[in-house]
């Protein structure tokens, strides 16, 4: 003898399964603890590489002031923009 089924308890169990779905799918949104620590360390590496070529740039840039660059980009030949005189 087949029990007959309710439609309340069939669309309880719909419910049921899509929240279930929905569940799953929104904890692929948040990040464990690993992954935080993880995405942390790489941005704090990146950071530091950032701030590390900042200061060499700068650094380049003073050296090439004390040494005479305009003398270097412009060609010394007395020219303010670096072409030859006609």
């Amino acid at each position: 003898m087949k029990q007959e089924e309710n439609p309340e308890i069939t669309e309880f169990q719909t419910l049921l399964t899509a929240i279930q779905t929905e569940s799953n799918l929104l904890k692929k949104l948040f990040l464990t603890k690993e992954e935080r620590e993880e995405e942390s360390k790489i941005i704090n590496e990146f950071d530091t590489t950032i701030q590390s070529q900042v200061f060499s740039t700068l650094n380049n840039l003073v050296m090439y002031q004390l040494e005479g660059w305009r003398e270097l980009v412009d060609g010394g030949d007395g020219s303010e923009d670096g072409a030859n005189p006609a």
